[in-house]
């Protein structure tokens, strides 16, 4: 008979081999703060490495928020060795960017985790990074979605698989990673900011969710079929507006364009979709368009040459047939808003 760690590794390897996130012979960078979570990741993939003939590399990024983390640099360290993984480790500065553009610590020091994750994975040759997510952070990400107003995408979560990011343990609940920890014997650090209230994703974790669980016991697991449903409804109509896309946007050196009647005929769901993918072939990025914005464009198409509306950098005006986007100013164009 398995023991409870014996169970959760195999369902990890499961979700795994379901969402096709590991290969035969990958090489894995694995990102590993030595808190609960990291830790419990390095361990598992370990133990899997020799029936998915693994090569690991562990992975500390150093923040320059905590005075701890100079300790964990070596603690992570040792759990490689101690795993036989390669290890690296690199150092953010992330108060001095957070000032510096103007950010939160917490979107700050996301960025330049992931910005030094993937340059160590290039660095080792490795061919995903694999991260620690797990199911309550699952449920944390799609509740504070959900308080900003997101769409479907938001309410998608994160994904197990996400271009070179992967996330085995969205298999695994935060008790489950308790009951392995304590079974395996495993002494991870303890990130002091964790507790701190100043911390929107804090806030969530200790006093948002302890309240809906006393509505809703499962509230974890639900909203992590939330997630599910949502993202696959989302990649649905994600692949739907790019099929649309291919055959009725327009690009020529000054932007992107599509036909009025066209995109008025789409039904509301694919306008809008539609509008966010126009704004992501100008911008490179269809993150942070707010819905006021989509709105007012969508509204500009019902309209005749010669209308033009400006926002986050880019100028969409009207032609007798067409809605264009571009990020030159609006007086270059005003021209060809008659045409």
């Amino acid at each position: 008979m398995k023991t409870c760690a014996g169970r959760l590794l195999d369902k990890v390897a499961a979700f795994c081999r379901q969402e096709k996130l590991i290969h035969p012979g990958d090489h894995l960078l694995i990102a590993c703060s030595g808190g609960p979570d990291s830790l419990t990741l390095l361990d598992i993939l370990a133990s899997l490495r020799h029936a998915w003939n693994l090569t690991l590399t562990v992975c500390y990024v150093h923040h320059g928020i905590r005075p701890s983390a100079d300790d964990e640099v070596g603690i992570v360290r040792k759990a490689a060795e101690e795993r036989d993984c390669g290890f690296m480790w690199d150092f953010a500065d992330v108060p001095r960017i957070a000032a510096g553009t103007h950010q939160s610590l917490e979107t700050a020091g996301r960025n330049e985790r992931y910005r030094i994750l993937r340059q160590c994975a290039g660095r080792c040759h490795a061919s995903a990074i694999a991260v620690a997510h797990q199911q309550n952070d699952q449920a944390e990400t799609v509740l504070q979605h959900l308080l900003r107003g997101s769409g479907l995408r938001g309410l998608g979560g994160i994904r197990p698989k996400n271009g070179d990011i992967i996330r085995p343990l969205l298999a695994l609940t935060r008790r489950d990673i308790e009951d392995y920890i304590k079974e395996r014997g495993l002494v991870p650090c303890e990130d002091e900011t964790n507790q701190s209230r100043d911390y929107g994703r804090n806030r969530i974790r200790l006093e948002l969710i302890p309240q809906l669980e006393a509505y809703n016991p499962a509230v974890i697991a639900d909203l992590n079929r939330l997630a599910v449903l949502a993202g696959a409804d989302e990649d649905f109509l994600a692949s739907q507006t790019e099929q649309l896309a291919s055959s009725l946007v327009k690009e020529d050196q000054d932007g992107v364009s599509i036909g009025k009647r066209a995109l008025l005929s789409q039904p509301l769901a694919l306008q809008r979709r539609l509008i966010r993918y126009l704004f992501s072939c100008v911008r490179q990025s269809c993150h942070d368009v707010p819905f006021h914005f989509t709105e007012a464009v969508r509204q500009l198409a019902a309209k005749g040459a010669g209308h033009c509306f400006e926002g986050l950098g880019l100028c969409v005006y009207t032609t007798k047939e067409r809605l264009c986007f571009t990020r030159a100013a609006r007086g270059e164009f005003k021209k060809r808003q008659r045409h």
